[in-house]
């Protein structure tokens, strides 16, 4: 029983540190969408996000940014590499 005890216990503590080690999705998403406007704003820049998607699934991730960029109409092509609790993210703006 003393086993069975230790072993549940080890279980649940190994659950929860994989837990917390993790992005969850929605916050990726909002760290994508400070990163591109942000780098917006640093090249004097205004970007507002009218809309945002991001795939889910599949390695390396890939999403829309849609927004207004000085005013005008932008859709960005986005790719996340999602390595845990750091993540690599590179987008191009549609022609």
């Amino acid at each position: 029983m003393k086993k069975y005890f230790i072993s549940i216990l080890f279980a649940f503590s190994a659950l929860v540190m994989l837990n917390g080690c993790i992005v969850s999705d929605e916050k990726l998403a909002d760290k994508v969408q400070e990163a591109i406007v942000s780098d917006e704003q640093g090249n004097g820049n205004t970007l507002e996000v009218t809309e945002f998607q991001l795939d889910e699934k599949g390695s390396p991730k890939k999403g829309v940014l849609k927004g207004r960029l000085n005013g005008k109409d932008v859709v960005y092509d986005i790719r996340v590499s999602d390595e845990g609790s750091e993540f690599d993210v590179d987008w191009e703006m549609r022609k």
